[in-house]
């Protein structure tokens, strides 16, 4: 038995050497234009002169690969790799003894863009003191332009990040880190007129080693950026420049609001903190007046925070404190001449976190946020009306504690159910069209519609596969006093779902008395009609 295990092994590896003995290698490397180095990964496929697929292989750290063809044919060879164009070369094998080598070396473009490397360390005070760099952050970018994510790195291992980005695009950077302020960073790469728009990346500087190559009319090269991170810190002040009021008044004036939009981006980007706003005077005027002016200008700010939210920061995160003079930064006190430059030292407006919701690190995606911005904006836009109405929703929704039910009262519910009751189902076609017709007291009516172009939140009863029954239909529309909507899935399930829901928290709270008779109940957000999971 073992000899003719021998034989055969003898027998097939003499198949495998006369396979390969026929063979020519096709040994080649890949790099970059212009001599900028070898690539890795770059994905090989060769085909034969008819198109047909021979096989494929990938090149290494090294920008190598390797792999054997057949001797007297004709190849075509296609090199593809993320952010370049991919390229194609013809390979013949003609003339070729079995076992020899044809040697290739192909270059492959850059996609017109820029190589962008992003370093990220903690914000400096002080020259003298040293700072670390930021590891483990979390990093998303969003193409608005594709309405794609291009990258999500959940806790990176460096304090470096590279991305390309191409051109005509505009992306959304966010930049997450436990005990940091959340940073929100927008690249507008030839794109809305702007040739290379950088916003809130710090000081970004061409790349000497690999600057922007004129052969291209500039649109390929590196990018550096040295990206500052801040500590979240209850102990420090931090004074608010620029914010400027009418004389004697509490009146907001045009060049402040630009200052007052950045910390509603903060406490956007910030879901957890809670800030208060403090406004101060210099000493000139009454105690009194001063006091209530700096309060007034206080509220006055914080109002137009919320007020300028789209919804999107509780009136709760953010409070009105006015300090009037009762905290001067210099020595201009009741009746100490001094020059205008130090009494205005004393006019300021400084924030302050005074506490915190929840973990500052936010569980939402990026593209989660960008989606329920753009429902806000829809929402508070005139186009929305012509859609869909939002419903008037109480505050505050409290849900009863359900006591525990005992056998006979289990019973009773049981057969209360399944008394008949007087309820009309309407099928789709067959909505009510008159607006002026109202069903009578006996009469419940229930809708059922595909999702549509809606755009909000709405709780999944369940998904099947096949239609629910009007029974099924109708018990929950009764159970929560609702239209219900369709969504045909990827696959042939078919969403239920209920509700018309504009916030998250809305949805949480609706969610909380759905959950008790559907167990597999979640939230689902829609914008445009489009399901976003």
């Amino acid at each position: 038995m073992r000899t003719i295990t021998f034989l055969f092994i003898i027998i097939f590896l003499s198949i495998v050497s006369l396979v390969s003995a026929q063979k020519v290698t096709i040994d080649g490397y890949v790099f970059e234009e212009h001599n900028r180095g070898f690539l890795n990964e770059v994905n090989v496929t060769i085909l034969d002169q008819n198109a047909t697929l021979i096989g494929k292989t990938i090149s290494d750290l090294s920008g190598h690969f390797t792999y054997d063809v057949d001797a007297g044919k004709n190849y075509v060879l296609q090199f593809e790799k993320k952010v370049f164009k991919p390229v194609i070369q013809e390979v013949s094998t003609a003339g070729k003894k079995p076992g020899e080598k044809i040697f290739i070396e192909k270059a492959l473009p850059r996609l017109s863009g820029y190589l962008l490397e992003l370093s990220l360390a903690e914000k400096r005070y002080s020259e003298d003191i040293p700072v670390d760099a930021i590891y483990g952050a979390r990093v998303e970018i969003y193409n608005n332009t594709t309405h794609k994510e291009e990258l999500v790195l959940d806790s990176i291992k460096s304090p470096n990040v590279s991305f390309t980005l191409q051109q005509g695009n505009h992306y959304t950077f966010l930049i997450r880190k436990k005990g940091f302020f959340t940073k929100r960073l927008e690249a507008h790469v030839n794109i809305d007129s702007c040739y290379l728009c950088m916003e809130g990346f710090g000081t970004v500087t061409p790349d000497v080693l690999d600057n922007l190559t004129s052969s291209e009319d500039n649109k390929i090269g590196s990018l550096l950026a040295n990206m500052e991170m801040e500590r979240i810190d209850t102990n420090r002040n931090i004074i608010i420049d620029n914010i400027y009021y009418e004389y004697n008044s509490f009146n907001i004036t045009t060049a402040s609001q630009k200052e007052l939009n950045k910390i509603a981006n903060v406490l956007k980007l910030n879901p957890s903190i809670v800030m208060e706003l403090g406004s101060h005077t210099d000493s000139r005027g009454s105690d009194e007046f001063n006091q209530r002016l700096s309060q007034e200008r206080a509220q006055a700010a914080v109002n137009y925070v919320v007020s300028h939210s789209n919804g999107l920061i509780e009136k709760g995160r953010i409070k009105a404190k006015g300090y009037g003079e009762s905290r001067l930064i210099n020595r201009c006190s009741n009746g100490v001449l001094c020059s205008e430059e130090e009494h205005s030292k004393n006019r300021r407006t400084e924030l302050r976190i005074i506490g915190f919701t929840k973990d500052n690190y936010d569980g939402k995606s990026l593209l989660e946020i960008i989606h329920a911005e753009e429902m806000a904006k829809f929402i508070s836009s005139d186009e929305s009306n012509k859609e869909y109405k939002i419903p008037v929703t109480p505050e505050k929704i409290v849900t009863p504690v359900q006591p525990k039910l005992t056998h006979e009262k289990i019973v009773e519910k049981i057969k209360e159910q399944a008394a008949p009751k007087s309820v009309t189902l309407l099928k789709t076609a067959e909505i009510r069209t008159n607006t002026n017709s109202k069903p009578t007291n006996a009469e419940v009516v229930v809708n059922v519609n595909p999702i549509g172009i809606y755009t909000g939140y709405k709780i999944e009863l369940l998904k099947s596969a096949t239609p629910l029954s009007n029974a099924d239909l109708k018990m929950a529309a009764e159970n929560f006093s609702s239209d219900i909507n369709t969504d045909k899935l990827p696959g042939g399930q078919i969403s239920y779902l209920i509700g018309t829901l504009s916030g998250w928290t809305e949805a949480e709270r609706f969610l909380a008395k759905v959950v008790a008779k559907y167990p597999s109940a979640k939230i689902v957000d829609y914008f445009k009609g489009k399901r976003i999971e």
